[in-house]
Order: structure tokens, then C-alpha cells, then sequence
């Protein structure tokens, strides 16, 4: 077992399935995708790996999402510093048109003027200590970069109309790639290969490989699983359990 502190290979859980039910590694390619399943199942799907990668922006102020695109973790432009100075996430701005070149004619009206284009910069309300400068950047006081929407339906990001940089940084969670190396949690080990003993017969019919009373056993094991799998990745606390412990006493005391 290649464990790497306490993170294990998700295809050390495959192997274990496949040794323990005596099979040939030409199950490989459907046990990998049942165990994304399983990380899925389990909520592992937060240790896929994240993807940071640079797009261009188009020109209608939008930018097209990768197609292996699951979660935006985070959108911004790079500072002097090579660190991410995020853009602010704004649900008001509309995603209509967004896959027309005319996107910004369309959804601009030239009578209103906002607070961000009298001052030039936005959420101006940051107390250094000193003086009063905007929220993003390192350090403090940074020029506002601007804000964005996602756009799952047409699979782009939309950008303010403040936005002056010809590309954008973004971090995603991709979608599993069975190439790719991932690693979970060990106490995730059990879980897992109990969900492919499972999953592996559960649409089987019962004359070609297992029981109807096999699968439902198989089932109640993963929950089981996943539930001591749970408690073992996030165990009580000693010292708060004494102090829970000491609190308990002092109220029967009292009472």
C-alpha cells in the first residue's frame, strides 16, 4: 500500500476489491469509475484534485468555462506576487446574451451610473489602520479588479463591465479523469471497498451473480462503512470531551 501520510491511492482500493473477490484487472476500467462514484457517494468529490489554469477573455467580456468543468473555485487575475487577487462574485449581473459578440450593447444602459465607475474602484470601505482603501488586493488598497458570474447554463463566466485585463485565472474542480492519480483519506479504505462489493453485483440479475439477500447485506455493510469511516476521519476531541466531561459534572452538582 503507497500511502503518503495519511492519503492513500484511490486504485489501492480498487486493488483490494479485486483481490478479496478473486478478479482479473479486465474489471479495472468499471471499478475506477464506480469508485469516483463512491468518493461521490461519500463526499469525497472535495479531494479531486484542483486545476488552476489561465483563459482569455472574449471579446464580449465573457470567458469559456473548460469542459471538464464540476465547481469554480475561485476567479482573479495574478498580482505582482504571482498570487490570485480574486474578483467578487455578483448574482446581479445578467447573463442574458451571453453567447452574442453584441452581449455588452445589449445588456448596458448608458443613463445610470454606478457607484464603481464615479470612484473607479469598489467596496472602498477597508479601514489599514490608516486610512480607508478597497477590499482586494495584497496589499490592502489594491485596484479594483472586478466582479463575475457564473453562467452554468451557456458554460461561461460573465465579467463586469469594470474588467480591463485580457484574461482571467481560473481554479476549478475538474471532472475525475480515470488516468489521473487521486488519494482519499484512509479511513475512507474500508467505505470504498465495501460501495464496489456492492455496487458491483447490485444490477446483476439474481440467476447470473448474487442473491437479492447478497445485495441488500452488501448495501448495509457500505452504510455501515461510511458511517464508522465518518467518525473515524473526524474523532471527538479529547481535550473538548474532558471539558464536556468536567461541564456535566458541575450542572449535576448544581442541581
Amino acid at each position: 500500500m503507497a500511502q503518503h501520510q495519511g492519503w492513500i491511492p484511490l486504485t489501492d482500493c480498487i486493488t483490494a476489491y479485486m483481490n478479496e473477490s478473486e478478479q482479473s484487472n479486465h474489471k479495472e476500467f468499471k471499478l475506477t469509475h464506480l469508485a469516483f462514484e463512491a468518493m461521490d457517494e461519500l463526499g469525497l468529490d472535495v479531494f479531486y484534485s484542483i486545476k488552476s489554469v489561465k483563459l482569455p477573455v472574449n471579446a464580449n467580456l465573457t470567458v469559456s468555462l473548460p469542459a471538464n468543468c464540476l465547481k469554480v473555485s475561485k476567479v482573479g487575475v495574478f498580482n505582482q506576487q504571482g498570487a490570485v487577487i480574486p474578483l467578487s462574485n455578483n448574482n446581479n449581473l445578467s447573463t442574458a446574451f451571453d453567447l452574442q459578440p453584441t452581449r455588452l450593447a445589449q445588456t448596458q444602459d448608458a443613463s445610470i451610473v454606478t457607484i464603481e465607475q464615479q470612484t473607479g474602484t469598489g467596496w472602498y470601505n477597508y479601514w489599514n489602520g490608516y486610512t480607508l482603501g478597497t477590499l482586494y488586493g495584497v496589499p490592502s488598497g489594491a485596484p479594483f479588479v472586478g466582479s463575475y458570474k457564473i453562467d452554468n447554463a451557456n458554460g461561461c463566466i460573465v465579467l463586469s463591465e469594470s474588467f480591463s485585463y485580457d484574461y482571467v485565472v481560473l481554479e476549478y474542480v475538474p471532472s475525475p479523469d480515470e488516468s489521473g492519480e487521486y488519494y482519499v483519506p484512509i479511513q475512507f479504505k474500508g467505505a470504498i471497498v465495501a460501495y464496489l462489493a456492492w455496487r458491483d453485483i447490485r444490477s446483476m440479475p439474481n440467476s447470473r451473480k448474487g442473491s437479492l439477500g447478497d445485495k441488500q447485506m452488501r448495501r448495509k455493510e457500505f452504510y455501515n462503512e461510511r458511517r464508522l469511516a465518518i467518525a473515524r476521519f473526524d474523532p471527538v476531541n479529547l481535550t473538548d470531551a474532558y471539558e464536556w466531561n468536567l461541564t456535566n459534572q458541575r450542572l449535576a452538582i448544581k442541581s
